[in-house]
């Protein structure tokens, strides 16, 4: 079976084990502790970590800057790789493929929350102060690149080239990757509206930004298309409850989790259809 180039490249510099064992380990620590020392006292300080608070925003995205950091630096020193290869083979990464995920998810979002609109009508409310949204457009716009590249250079990024050097076949990687994926947002205050259904959400979407690394070649597809599905959430349309607390143009007042499920699978097929089988031809 061919292997992905994006997990060949993992094949260069050092590759023992326990190198492994220590990046990780390390990642994990700067990220966790990044978001604690940053971002949890003003939590603390503030009883509703969902009220949209330009302030608790930029700290809880910044938050995952250590972890970008760790995970660049143990690439680096640890594995003797340059960082680039986390997200691509080729010589330089392709910034247009980064675009063209984050338009391509952007345009998806923005349609399956049209159709949801116009089928249930009312759970989308429009925000009757729309300029005081700006600044929070303004701070996802600058942040959640960070927060979004942090999770996918861990995840479909260092993890995920860590496991193709004992695993090959990408459906058992993407399925391995999903759960990973998952298992952190299981706190997350979406799971009150169905905690299995959201958990399969989180999952679903791992494995689908897995799947289209490995089919692509690089990560640059994945990490635009999660910047632009957190991005409009934060800014478009959020929930009510929801782990980005930002203020949007519109508000929804439930959380289908069937709905969600659904347009997620569409989506994801529309997506590969359109951009990921020709990034893989390229």
């Amino acid at each position: 079976m061919e292997t992905s180039p994006f997990l060949e490249v993992a094949r260069q510099g050092r590759n023992e084990w326990w190198r492994y064992v220590v990046g990780i380990g390390f990642i994990f620590v700067c990220w966790i502790g990044g978001q604690v020392i940053i971002a949890a006292p003003l939590i603390l300080r503030e009883p509703d970590p969902t009220r949209a608070d330009l302030l608790l925003l930029a700290l809880l995205l910044l938050s995952f800057a250590p972890g970008m950091v760790a995970v660049a630096a143990v690439n680096r020193f640890l594995h003797g790789r340059p960082f680039c290869t986390l997200i691509t083979p080729h010589d330089r990464v392709e910034w247009k493929r980064i675009a063209a995920g984050f338009a391509g998810w952007f345009v998806i979002a923005a349609a399956t929350g049209l159709i949801e609109a116009f089928l249930h009508p009312g759970r989308y409310q429009s925000n009757p102060e729309p300029l005081t949204v700006l600044p929070f457009f303004v701070v996802a716009a600058l942040l959640i690149p960070i927060q979004a590249g942090t999770e996918e250079l861990i995840y479909r990024g260092y993890l995920l080239q860590g496991m193709g050097l004992l695993l090959r076949h990408p459906v058992v990687l993407s399925i391995l990757n999903g759960l990973l994926f998952a298992l952190p947002h299981a706190t997350n205050p979406e799971t009150t509206a169905g905690f299995v259904k959201v958990m399969l959400l989180y999952f679903l979407a791992g494995f689908f930004w897995a799947i289209i690394t490995l089919h692509s070649g690089t990560l640059e597809l994945a990490l635009g298309a999660h910047t632009a599905n957190n991005f409009f959430t934060a800014v478009v349309a959020n929930f009510q409850e929801t782990a980005i607390p930002s203020r949007s143009f519109f508000t929804i007042t439930e959380m289908d989790a069937n709905y969600q499920l659904v347009s997620l699978i569409v989506g994801t097929v529309v997506f590969y259809l359109v951009l990921v089988r020709r990034a893989g031809d390229h």
